[in-house]
């Protein structure tokens, strides 16, 4: 595993699987300790889902600085909710993977100008910034993903706290990598200063780029390579520890 780079003077956590379990209802010790956290340094969500959701758990956390919602593809303001940065699909791409998604997927999701749409046929604005197909299996995911295989999008697998897998589509080169810089401008830190905290395959990017980057125990083995240190897994509030170790210093 690699080691940490420098201080810790920023910290991004991703939701499913890492600090919301099954019920979307994170323990009080992560509760506390994020908050804790956050009066410490900048804290702040980096997650797949819309930025609605993120606005949510944000305020639960009692969060004020900018979050990444969309893979990346968003950064917001939480108290207002509005979007301070938004990463755009261009709308032939946006149209041709809904597209083909809708062929395979019986679900298909699409946040268009920060609104999140269940039904494709709604989208008015195409200011798309991600698009998600839900799939039967991690297997059928991924093997969409290498048949579809596009230059103009970034594409990742990903399961969310209730075990469903998803496809999420972003504009190429777009993902929490770029969320964790835009945050890190926002906030104005060296990104080498920053703490992230993760455990699927769509955190690899952040954890790639952030000087500190922390696995969830049972993580991907591409996320567990790249790891500063791995914490245990949601159901021992591995994100609460990892927290008070790094951050809190206790």
């Amino acid at each position: 595993m690699p080691e940490s780079k420098s201080t810790i003077k920023g910290l991004l956590l991703d939701l499913d699987g890492t600090v919301l379990p099954e019920n979307n209802r994170p323990t009080a010790r992560v509760v506390e300790a994020i908050a804790e956290a956050s009066q410490k340094i900048p804290v702040a969500i980096a997650s797949g889902r819309v930025q609605d959701d993120v606005c949510h758990f944000a305020r639960l956390f009692g969060l004020d600085t900018p979050q990444v919602s969309d893979n990346g593809a968003t950064l917001i303001d939480p108290l207002t909710g509005r979007a301070i940065n938004r990463h755009i699909l261009d709308r032939p791409v946006a149209e041709g993977v809904i597209y083909e998604l809708k062929k395979v997927s019986s679900r298909v999701l699409a946040c268009d100008s920060g609104r999140f749409i269940a039904d494709p046929a709604q989208i008015t604005d195409w200011q798309i910034t991600i698009v998600m197909a839900k799939f039967k299996s991690e297997s059928e995911a991924r093997g969409w993903i290498d048949q579809y295989s596009s230059d103009a999008l970034s594409m990742y697998a990903t399961v969310d706290n209730l075990g469903d897998w998803y496809v999420d589509c972003t504009a190429a080169g777009i993902d929490k990598a770029i969320g964790a810089r835009d945050f890190a401008n926002a906030v104005n830190i060296d990104i080498n200063d920053l703490m992230v905290i993760g455990d699927g395959w769509n955190d690899a990017p952040m954890f790639e780029v952030a000087g500190t980057s922390i696995a969830m125990e049972g993580s991907p083995a591409e996320v567990l390579d790249l790891a500063t240190a791995v914490t245990p897994n949601i159901h021992h509030d591995g994100a609460a520890l990892a927290i008070e170790k790094y951050v809190l210093n206790r």
